[in-house]
């Protein structure tokens, strides 16, 4: 197989399988969607539009998987690049279908399935001699769309070219990290993270503690989600998770560590009551009204959740102070370290497997790291050049430089636009371009909210407006610069993230973007050139809306659509390439000689349109859809998406557009109701409707 993949066949339209060809299809793919029969096929494919979070980048992308069943329609299977099988686990009906399929694929086509813990080897042992050299395991974990690790197995005569090419359409189009595990019980990353979980549950019995106090050791400050242990349980079902344990405890009977792998006591009980968490209401908590309990494992009743406050909110220091803790990591860097050579004989794997399949920050060798050193592993994107306390300067090679935003959810202050606007104004550095992009989980929350509360509390009106202008300068900046600036976003950019993006001379985004203007959520309008560019970019009527009701985006996809990325925008699938693409496209960029765009100019809707865009505010003031302050805010956004009242057709200059914003925004900073709306954001992460 040498050539791209182009189709695909999803054998199984149960959850798993539908969500993995949603997926196929938000990569481009064609992609088919086989089972028992059409029905079953709909059925599923409908369950994954409804799923939430969302399965498909675009809605309408649901329409694009082609549906049948295994009889009547093979032939999709003889046309296919890669099909995989992702049926119910169960071993006979794995081998049935396979082999009712051997016969159909095309000469080259790669066979795998997606069991999460079957030996790939005896799955396969009834297929062909002339389909071995094409068969493997490749374990996605659920929902495949977010969850970014694939496990890869080898069959008993897997040819190592044909792996080779899987491997790469894995990263390159399906933007999945790839680990090859062997074909032991559990692979690599159910295998270590069932016994971290297991293990967690033995001492929490045998040191007494409470759900709400083991959910707390569990969570962030192990690096682990926020849904730490008992959460995370209620989501999978606690069903599962019993079946799971059964299976692990009877087939891996040579591990030294067997005996954790039994079903507790409390998770028997709770099956047999039917408390199995999310799908049945109640598990290890159960909301009661506004009120959530939480199950006391030793009498197995509910009761009120008492939150548990911990006196330390760092790794070292809560394996220092907590016995849970220490013991904990101790016996799972044995039982990891046990592993290598088993598993896999990569210590690396291991660490990706547990950050790519279960979202832990750190794996288990370099939490160990950690606890040696005292510091957290460092992944640096370049060799640092200059830097401040919200913004450094990298050197990524090439010519390129890199601008990396590093404070706490890359809020964007001072030192941060005085980073950017140094940096591109000097005219005597031998950089050729540069790309704006970080290594955190999100690009930018927007701007710092917190100091521009205090300035605005404090009347501090001249360092208020003075900030205006500074962050206007420095998106001016971006996108005039001389130089290409290429901006790399991810993950939630908000705000004045969201205004850097819309001011690059390229944008190459990870598909999963979440890109939105919500200032109004906080009061005020956006003024960093956010305005100013939608009203550029998109008619007066699509800007109002898209900034008016803070929409945001659920993919890149849905962003091109909301007008935030443009034609020649790229978007890559796979988040570990991103930086390198945005380097590629600024050295690009400046080799063809870029030249900045043209100042623009908005030709004015006039005031007829935005007394149309003031009157929609009205009726939905009207319809209690908003409230009166909201819909002066509506207002104000109107009246500098218009032009600021100029006459229909008059060309308007984007320093007047800036203006105007700076206007808006400084006249909303000094209501009370905006200054409650920041407040109240700060507290709570939550929008205030007042």
């Amino acid at each position: 197989m040498s050539g791209p993949l182009q189709r695909v066949v999803v054998l199984g339209a149960g959850t798993m399988g539908a969500r993995l060809a949603a997926h196929c299809a938000n990569c481009g793919l064609h992609t088919t969607l086989l089972d028992l029969n059409l029905e079953a096929a709909q059925a599923g494919v409908q369950a994954a539009s409804k799923s939430r979070p969302g399965a498909f980048f675009l809605p309408e992308l649901a329409q694009h998987i082609h549906l049948g069943s295994f009889d009547a329609d093979g032939g999709a299977i003889g046309c296919a690049d890669w099909v995989i099988e992702a049926i119910v686990e169960d071993l006979g009906a794995k081998r049935a279908l396979l082999a009712r399929v051997a016969p159909q694929l095309a000469s080259e086509a790669v066979l795998s399935t997606n069991t999460s813990g079957l030996p790939v080897r005896e799955v396969g042992a009834e297929l062909p001699a002339a389909v071995q050299g094409r068969w493997l395991g490749t374990h996605f974990f659920n929902p495949p769309r977010y969850m970014r690790l694939v496990e890869v197995i080898d069959g008993a005569a897997t040819d190592p070219e044909r792996k080779a090419w899987l491997l790469r359409t894995l990263e390159v189009r399906l933007g999945k990290g790839v680990v090859q595990a062997r074909d032991t019980p559990n692979f690599i990353a159910n295998r270590i993270g069932l016994f971290a979980l297991l293990n967690v549950l033995r001492l929490m019995q045998e040191m007494r503690l409470s759900v709400e106090e083991v959910d707390a050791l569990t969570g962030p400050v192990m690096g682990l989600p926020k849904s730490a242990t008992f959460r995370t349980l209620d989501l999978i079902g606690v069903d599962t998770l019993a079946r799971v344990i059964e299976n692990s405890h009877q087939n891996l009977a040579g591990d030294e560590r067997r005996e954790i792998f039994k079903v507790p006591g409390f998770v028997q009980a709770m099956v047999e009551r039917g408390w199995l968490g999310e799908k049945t209401g109640q598990g290890f908590y159960r909301r009661r009204g506004d009120e959530i309990l939480t199950l006391d494992l030793n009498t197995l009743t509910y009761q009120p959740r008492r939150k548990a406050s911990l006196p330390f909110d760092r790794l070292q220091a809560a394996y220092a102070q907590s016995p849970l803790v220490r013991q904990h990591l101790q016996d799972l860097f044995a039982y990891a370290h046990a592993r290598v050579g088993e598993i896999t004989d990569a210590p690396d794997d291991i660490d990706r497997a547990m950050r790519w399949g279960y979202n832990w920050r750190w794996g288990p060798f370099e939490l160990e790291q950690m606890i040696e050193s005292g510091r957290a592993p460092e992944r640096p994107l370049g060799k640092r050049v200059r830097h401040n306390p919200g913004c450094s300067l990298l050197e990524l090679g090439g010519g390129i430089g890199c601008l990396e935003f590093h404070t706490k959810m890359n809020a964007i202050g001072g030192d941060t636009v005085a980073m950017v606007t140094e940096t591109l104004a000097d005219s005597d550095s031998a950089w050729d371009g540069f790309v704006i992009s970080n290594g955190a989980e999100n690009f930018s929350v927007g701007a710092d909210l917190l100091y521009l509360l205090a300035i605005i509390r404090d009347e501090e009106w001249d360092e208020a407006e003075a900030a205006v202008r500074h962050f206007q300068a420095m998106t001016l900046a971006i996108k005039r610069s001389p130089r290409p600036v290429v901006v790399a976003p991810f993950g939630l950019t908000l705000g004045g993230g969201c205004e850097v993006m819309l001011h690059g001379a390229r944008v190459v985004a990870h598909a999963e973007l979440y890109a939105g203007l919500v200032e109004v959520g906080v009061g005020l309008i956006p003024a960093g050139g956010g305005t100013k560019e939608m009203a550029l970019r998109l008619d007066a009527k699509a800007a109002f809306e898209t900034i008016a009701m803070a929409q945001v985006s659920t993919s890149a996809a849905e962003a091109k659509a909301l007008g935030f990325l443009r034609h020649g925008d790229g978007v890559i699938a796979n988040r570990e390439r991103v930086l390198e693409a945005a380097q590629r496209t600024a050295r690009d960029l400046a080799d063809a000689g870029y030249a900045p765009p043209a100042e623009a100019h908005l030709s004015a809707p006039g005031p007829s349109v935005e007394a149309t865009l003031r009157l929609g505010a009205y009726l939905m003031r009207e319809a209690e859809q908003i409230t009166e302050y909201e819909r002066g805010i509506a207002d104000r956004l109107a009246h500098v998406i218009c032009g600021g009242g100029a006459p229909a057709g008059m060309a308007v200059s984007e320093e007047r557009l800036l203006e105007l914003e700076r206007e808006a925004f400084l006249s909303l900073c000094g209501e009370v109701k905006t200054q409650d709306r920041m407040a109240h954001m700060l507290k709570t992460g939550k929008t205030l409707r007042n």
